[in-house]
């Protein structure tokens, strides 16, 4: 029989361990607004969050309320000195046998180089049960913000695109729209997706593409607080449920797909609003994407790639 010589050493090493692995899956503090442009706010994307949503209301794709989004989230990258497109067009995917206009937002920090592109994207419409401030609202005001701290700073070496994809929750009809159409896509070697299955929770990557041993490198010496978990793509597997990132990812494009998932009774409901939105969650959001924005901006993309 095993016998333990210094069990309360032992306890404690535990305890320590215990510690940590809660740590990780806990959320950060946000940082408030007077934090300088090298770091990510949730305080001040919450403050853009506000605007997008300010009626509080469903904001489905092709509806009066979306397109009021759309043009909120247009001012804010003018503001932020960026030259906006609009690309407009009736699509369909028939992936989930479904059309529908759709009006995605497209915005291209130029690179030195600009031979590839690193593609942020979270989609702006919601369902028609709730606002949408976690889904995926704290993605696209997390971007916004990123996109306003990256236009003072000198260009990366590739191109970065800020993408806000319409009509996703009607079956990615946006991103699939980008993919098939527009013409920046040809050089898009990277994706980071911000979505959401809930209102709190850490910012977890739960899907990368095909050889990624290198990519997942990047991410954990990268990001300030890296979690991810296998387990949630396992149960993502079994779920009636698609993100943006698998148009991508089925066109061979390496990424990273990051959703918070804690609070998920008020997932696609009434109840999604800025009010029970976890402001560490959407500082998590940030977090990894600017990290990301950062180490994959001035990366050569096809480097990369691993076969692992």
């Amino acid at each position: 029989m095993l016998k333990l010589r210094h069990p309360v050493s032992l306890l404690i090493i535990t305890l320590l361990v215990l510690l940590g692995v809660l740590r990780t899956f806990s959320t950060p503090e946000p940082v408030g607004a007077d934090a300088p442009d090298v770091v990510f706010s949730a305080v001040r994307a919450e403050a853009v969050l506000a605007d997008l949503l300010h009626e509080g209301r469903p904001h489905v794709a092709g509806s009066p309320a979306n397109r009021v989004v759309r043009d909120r989230a247009v001012t804010h990258l003018e503001d932020a000195g960026y030259s906006p497109e609009v690309q407009s067009l009736f699509h369909c995917n028939p992936r989930f046998g479904a059309c529908s206009r759709v009006e995605n937002i497209v915005a291209v920090k130029p690179g030195r180089v600009g031979r590839d592109a690193v593609l942020l994207t979270a989609h702006y419409d919601s369902v028609w049960a709730g606002p949408g401030a976690s889904d995926d609202g704290a993605g696209v005001a997390a971007i916004l913000e990123i996109a306003r701290m990256a236009a003072d700073f000198p260009p990366f070496e590739n191109d970065v695109i800020f993408l806000f994809s319409d009509s996703e929750e009607n079956g990615l009809l946006g991103a699939d729209a980008f993919a098939r159409h527009h013409p920046s896509f040809a050089r898009v070697k990277a994706v980071i997706n911000l979505e959401a299955r809930g209102v709190t929770g850490p910012s977890m990557l739960f899907e990368t593409g095909e050889g990624n041993r290198s990519l997942i490198r990047l991410f954990a010496k990268n990001a300030p607080r890296p979690v991810a978990n296998s387990l949630l793509y396992e149960i993502y597997q079994t779920l009636p449920n698609d993100t943006d990132y698998s148009v991508y990812r089925d066109r061979g494009v390496m990424g990273l797909n990051f959703a918070f998932a804690g609070g998920v009774a008020l997932y696609h409901s009434a109840l999604d609003d800025p009010d029970h939105l976890d402001l560490g969650s959407l500082q998590h959001h940030g977090d990894n994407a600017w990290a990301l924005v950062n180490a994959l901006g001035d990366r050569d993309l096809s480097r990369i790639r691993s076969r692992e």
